[in-house]
């Protein structure tokens, strides 16, 4: 189980990933992106590694395994389902979506990722331009 600040960092490290040109992502990268000290980022590495999501190599940096970048896409998945909805359904603007599909992608089930997907008509990408993964597919965020 994971709890949600592991789950942000996973959601955060396959962006960055699909970002990167090199093959690791260096720990300086996260310490920037989340604004938490370098013994933050490390201890939030160093569980993540233990669960089997990420490799970490010493002075090179992390990527994620086979299946922290599952777990990484479906994040990414259901945020971008969630800014979706909001967006086109409740009418939320492009700005407010973000943080609402922030909380909420911590607590949705399979199933009702899978029914709101339904329900939106299968939507390829969210308001702000970006693929939304079908299930199974780890590509990430191309």
């Amino acid at each position: 189980m994971l709890n949600r600040a592991e789950q942000d960092y996973i959601k955060v490290i396959i962006v960055l990933e699909d970002k990167n040109t090199e093959e690791y992502l260096s720990n300086k990268e996260l310490v920037k992106k989340f604004g938490h000290t370098p013994q933050t980022v490390n201890e939030t590495i160093k569980k993540l590694v233990n669960k089997d999501l990420v490799e970490y190599v010493p002075y090179k940096g992390c990527k994620l395994t086979k299946e922290g970048r599952e777990i990484g896409t479906r994040l990414l998945r259901i945020h971008r389902i969630w800014e979706y909805f909001l967006y086109e359904k409740l009418g939320y603007t492009w700005e407010q979506v973000h943080e609402e599909a922030e909380k909420l992608e911590h607590v949705t089930s399979f199933l009702l990722e899978e029914r709101l997907y339904e329900f939106l008509g299968r939507p390829e990408q969210c308001p702000h331009g970006s693929y939304i993964p079908k299930l199974n597919d780890s590509s990430g965020t191309n």
